[in-house]
């Protein structure tokens, strides 16, 4: 998260010496500090599930308490509301300690509610994804004027659709234990092939995105490869349905958007 708003930044020009500020730090860090409170709450809430789905690395209520998780996940959001309303202060706008509740409340909420509605808890958790595009470029001022952050919204709109991909693929990977849980995933309420095929669209929808972004850019061909070895990559690990191998090369696709913006 930290590195992902960091390249926005460069990008959109804003000042990187600038970070060395201690409040300023935060347009960095308050991102950070949300995404590890929501992963804390969260796997607070899916102890059940995490011993079945990854035995090996289900701590909570093992090597961690539960309540050192809770009083940690509560002492980091308070962190980041803080640093946030900092944030608000110096830039003459609420949108960053508007952005910081509402991606706090959504991560707070995603297991115990959202995860078990089919697709809301993918389309809530790729929009925050989404959306540490958007806080990456408020820093720079020109986010909202016409015409100044076009790119950057595109950015953020296959970012987070890739995202979206992405925890499909993570709910096919985890469908036991989701299933003890009682969580109705989209996943769940498909066949195998119908995840393949749809994925496949998906991809191939955010692959054309992913394309018409890259070229609108003033790019050499070279800096676009990556992006084409690892879209491949996504797709032929689809076709044979290797979810994990899936999962990760996602991953470094998302990865390979911001090797075109440094």
């Amino acid at each position: 998260m930290g590195v992902m708003v960091t390249l926005v930044l460069r990008w959109q020009g804003f000042p990187l010496g600038d970070l060395l500020h201690l409040g300023r730090i935060g347009w960095v860090l308050v991102p950070m500090l949300v995404g590890a409170a929501g992963n804390l709450i969260n796997d607070y809430f899916d102890v059940r599930e995490d011993r079945i789905n990854k035995p090996e690395r289900a701590l909570v209520g093992r090597t961690v308490k539960r309540r050192v998780v809770v009083v940690t996940h509560w002492g980091f959001s308070a962190a980041a509301f803080s640093w946030s309303a900092w944030l608000s202060s110096e830039a003459s706008s609420l949108w960053p300690l508007l952005l910081v509740a509402v991606f706090s409340v959504v991560l707070y909420l995603y297991s115990p509610v959202l995860k078990g509605r089919g697709a809301w808890g993918n389309i809530a958790i790729s929009l925050c994804v989404a959306g540490l595009v958007a806080w990456g470029g408020m820093a720079s001022g020109d986010w909202a004027e016409p015409g100044q952050g076009r790119s950057l919204w595109i950015l953020a709109g296959i970012v987070g659709w890739l995202n979206f991909l992405r925890e499909w693929v993570k709910d096919i990977q985890d469908l036991e234990g989701d299933r003890v849980a009682h969580h109705h995933t989209m996943a769940m309420h498909l066949t195998a092939l119908q995840n393949r095929n749809g994925l496949l669209i998906g991809m191939l929808l955010g692959g054309l995105g992913m394309l018409a972004w890259g070229t609108s850019m003033p790019l050499s061909w070279w800096r676009m490869l990556p992006m084409l070895i690892f879209f491949i990559g996504v797709v032929t690990t689809t076709i044979q349905q290797k979810s994990k191998s899936v999962s990760a090369w996602l991953k470094v696709l998302i990865g390979s958007l911001y090797l075109l913006i440094i």
